[in-house]
């Protein structure tokens, strides 16, 4: 009840502090589950084939650093299957709650316009997505991951 009573007299500041928190546990709990010095190291790999391409003129080249490229994307992104993994059925568990908490508050941040697809504000989805999404840089940042 303590959290309903917190979502309904506060929708703004409780939906800040949800995103917070969950972006939170999601960003630690990808660093904790990932290799992190591998990941850096392929970040690195990746962003030299890059600058490579921009300067090589022989296609035969081109195409062997697009294939390493290639090869190197697929590892990273199966770094990143096992936080996610591990992750996805709590955060489902999560959007579930805070949708019932959540039920018949309106928009959140209004804004005033009636605009495609989002009409005049924005409800508990998206003000999640928006506060989630600047939290995830600043997060990734401080706890250096990569």
């Amino acid at each position: 009840m303590i959290l309903q009573d917190f979502a309904t007299s506060m929708p703004l500041v409780s939906i800040i502090v949800f995103s917070f928190v969950i972006t939170l546990a999601l960003t630690y709990a990808y660093k904790l589950l990932t290799k992190q010095e591998e990941l850096k190291s392929l970040k690195e790999r990746v962003k030299k084939l890059q600058e490579e391409m921009k300067t090589e003129k022989d296609q035969n080249k081109l195409m062997e650093l697009q294939k390493e490229m290639l090869s190197l994307s697929a590892e990273q992104m199966k770094h990143s299957m096992k936080p996610m993994l591990f992750t996805f059925l709590p955060l489902i568990l999560v959007f579930a709650g805070l949708k019932s908490l959540y039920t018949g508050t309106g928009d959140i941040i209004p804004w005033g316009t009636d605009l495609p697809l989002v009409h005049t504000g924005a409800g508990w989805f998206l003000s999640y997505i928006l506060f989630s999404f600047a939290f995830s840089i600043l997060l990734r940042k401080i706890l250096k991951v990569h």
